[in-house]
Protein backbone atom coordinates (compact mmCIF):
# COMPACT_ATOMS: atom_id res chain seq x y z
CA UNK A 1 0.00 0.00 0.00
CA UNK A 2 2.95 2.30 0.70
CA UNK A 3 4.40 1.52 -2.74
CA UNK A 4 1.18 2.62 -4.18
CA UNK A 5 1.06 5.97 -2.51
CA UNK A 6 4.64 6.71 -3.05
CA UNK A 7 3.69 6.05 -6.73
CA UNK A 8 1.06 8.09 -7.24
CA UNK A 9 2.73 10.91 -5.24
CA UNK A 10 5.40 10.92 -7.50
CA UNK A 11 3.30 11.13 -10.85
CA UNK A 12 1.45 13.69 -9.62
CA UNK A 13 4.82 15.58 -8.67
CA UNK A 14 6.13 14.82 -11.93
CA UNK A 15 2.80 16.37 -13.66
CA UNK A 16 2.94 19.57 -11.95
CA UNK A 17 7.13 20.19 -12.76
CA UNK A 18 6.25 18.88 -16.31
CA UNK A 19 3.43 21.60 -16.40
CA UNK A 20 5.32 23.88 -14.39
CA UNK A 21 8.48 23.67 -17.18
CA UNK A 22 5.51 24.18 -19.91
CA UNK A 23 4.59 27.45 -18.50
CA UNK A 24 8.06 28.81 -18.15
CA UNK A 25 8.86 27.62 -21.76
CA UNK A 26 5.31 29.60 -23.09
CA UNK A 27 6.09 32.43 -21.00
CA UNK A 28 10.06 32.56 -22.15
CA UNK A 29 8.60 33.23 -25.95
CA UNK A 30 5.68 35.25 -24.97
CA UNK A 31 7.44 39.00 -25.11
CA UNK A 32 8.93 37.95 -29.04
CA UNK A 33 5.53 36.12 -30.15
CA UNK A 34 3.23 38.97 -28.97
CA UNK A 35 5.70 42.16 -30.05
CA UNK A 36 4.69 44.99 -29.66
CA UNK A 37 1.40 43.50 -27.68
CA UNK A 38 1.92 43.64 -23.78
CA UNK A 39 1.19 40.43 -22.06
CA UNK A 40 -1.16 40.83 -20.49
CA UNK A 41 -0.59 37.97 -17.62
CA UNK A 42 -3.25 35.78 -18.22
CA UNK A 43 -2.57 32.47 -20.42
CA UNK A 44 -3.18 28.89 -21.10
CA UNK A 45 0.24 26.78 -21.32
CA UNK A 46 -1.08 22.96 -21.74
CA UNK A 47 1.06 20.20 -22.77
CA UNK A 48 -1.19 18.44 -25.57
CA UNK A 49 -0.56 15.61 -27.97
CA UNK A 50 -1.93 14.73 -31.32
CA UNK A 51 -5.51 15.04 -31.72
CA UNK A 52 -6.32 16.94 -28.61
CA UNK A 53 -8.54 20.17 -28.90
CA UNK A 54 -7.70 22.85 -26.18
CA UNK A 55 -10.12 25.76 -25.34
CA UNK A 56 -10.05 28.80 -23.85
CA UNK A 57 -12.46 31.28 -22.99
CA UNK A 58 -11.52 35.38 -22.63
CA UNK A 59 -13.35 38.52 -22.53
CA UNK A 60 -12.51 41.33 -24.58
CA UNK A 61 -13.14 44.63 -23.98
CA UNK A 62 -14.30 47.56 -26.89
CA UNK A 63 -11.42 49.64 -28.14
CA UNK A 64 -8.74 47.90 -27.15
CA UNK A 65 -6.05 46.33 -29.53
CA UNK A 66 -5.24 43.23 -28.70
CA UNK A 67 -3.40 40.02 -30.24
CA UNK A 68 -4.41 36.50 -29.82
CA UNK A 69 -1.14 33.87 -30.56
CA UNK A 70 -1.07 30.46 -30.43
CA UNK A 71 2.36 29.35 -29.78
CA UNK A 72 4.37 26.14 -28.89
CA UNK A 73 5.74 23.35 -30.34
CA UNK A 74 6.30 24.35 -34.18
CA UNK A 75 6.11 20.70 -35.04
CA UNK A 76 2.15 21.12 -34.47
CA UNK A 77 -0.45 21.60 -36.69
CA UNK A 78 -2.81 23.64 -35.17
CA UNK A 79 -6.33 24.24 -36.47
CA UNK A 80 -7.62 27.61 -34.82
CA UNK A 81 -11.26 28.57 -34.83
CA UNK A 82 -12.16 32.02 -32.60
CA UNK A 83 -15.99 32.32 -32.06
CA UNK A 84 -18.67 34.54 -30.23
CA UNK A 85 -21.57 32.78 -29.81
CA UNK A 86 -22.07 30.84 -32.98
CA UNK A 87 -20.69 33.42 -35.38
CA UNK A 88 -17.14 32.60 -36.27
CA UNK A 89 -14.41 35.08 -35.71
CA UNK A 90 -11.36 33.53 -37.38
CA UNK A 91 -10.55 30.13 -38.40
CA UNK A 92 -7.18 29.03 -39.22
CA UNK A 93 -6.84 26.01 -41.50
CA UNK A 94 -4.29 23.42 -39.75
CA UNK A 95 -2.08 22.30 -42.62
CA UNK A 96 -5.09 22.47 -45.33
CA UNK A 97 -3.88 23.87 -48.86
CA UNK A 98 -6.31 26.57 -49.06
CA UNK A 99 -5.26 29.54 -51.06
CA UNK A 100 -6.79 32.04 -49.27
CA UNK A 101 -4.64 35.21 -47.70
CA UNK A 102 -4.67 37.27 -45.05
CA UNK A 103 -3.60 41.07 -45.23
CA UNK A 104 -1.57 42.81 -42.08
CA UNK A 105 -1.63 46.03 -41.06
CA UNK A 106 1.80 46.47 -42.58
CA UNK A 107 0.37 45.72 -45.78
CA UNK A 108 1.93 41.81 -45.51
CA UNK A 109 0.06 39.24 -47.02
CA UNK A 110 0.18 35.40 -45.57
CA UNK A 111 -0.91 32.44 -46.06
CA UNK A 112 -4.25 32.07 -43.93
CA UNK A 113 -2.82 28.36 -43.37
CA UNK A 114 -0.11 29.30 -41.86
CA UNK A 115 -1.40 32.06 -39.63
CA UNK A 116 -1.15 31.15 -35.97
CA UNK A 117 -2.35 34.45 -34.53
CA UNK A 118 -4.87 36.81 -34.90
CA UNK A 119 -4.86 40.90 -34.01
CA UNK A 120 -8.37 42.57 -33.53
CA UNK A 121 -10.17 45.90 -32.02
CA UNK A 122 -13.32 44.83 -30.62
CA UNK A 123 -15.90 47.60 -31.63
CA UNK A 124 -18.50 46.21 -28.34
CA UNK A 125 -17.33 43.82 -25.69
CA UNK A 126 -16.88 40.22 -26.69
CA UNK A 127 -16.51 36.43 -24.97
CA UNK A 128 -14.31 34.86 -27.37
CA UNK A 129 -14.23 31.04 -27.45
CA UNK A 130 -10.49 30.22 -28.80
CA UNK A 131 -10.24 26.36 -29.89
CA UNK A 132 -7.23 24.79 -30.91
CA UNK A 133 -6.80 21.48 -32.21
CA UNK A 134 -3.71 20.05 -32.72
CA UNK A 135 -3.97 17.92 -35.87
CA UNK A 136 -2.63 14.45 -36.43
CA UNK A 137 0.58 13.77 -38.53
CA UNK A 138 -0.33 11.39 -40.90
CA UNK A 139 2.89 8.81 -40.41
CA UNK A 140 0.82 5.90 -39.07
CA UNK A 141 2.74 5.84 -36.24
CA UNK A 142 1.00 4.72 -32.91
CA UNK A 143 3.67 6.84 -31.49
CA UNK A 144 1.81 10.39 -30.91
CA UNK A 145 3.89 13.51 -30.41
CA UNK A 146 3.61 15.65 -27.47
CA UNK A 147 4.45 19.23 -26.45
CA UNK A 148 4.01 22.79 -24.93
CA UNK A 149 0.96 25.11 -26.19
CA UNK A 150 0.44 28.39 -25.10
CA UNK A 151 -2.70 30.51 -26.11
CA UNK A 152 -1.45 33.72 -25.33
CA UNK A 153 -3.03 37.70 -25.21
CA UNK A 154 -1.68 40.72 -25.61
CA UNK A 155 -2.86 44.40 -25.92
CA UNK A 156 -1.23 47.80 -26.43
CA UNK A 157 -1.10 50.63 -24.92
Amino acid sequence: MKKIIALVIMTIYTNICVMGQCREYIESIAESELEPYILDGNFLSPIVSEGEVVTYTRTFLEGQSYKLDVCGMDMFFKEITITEGKTEIFKNFGKGTDDKFVTLEDGTMLPLNGINFYEFTPDHTMNLKIKVKIVPFDGGSSFKLEGCLGILVGFKK
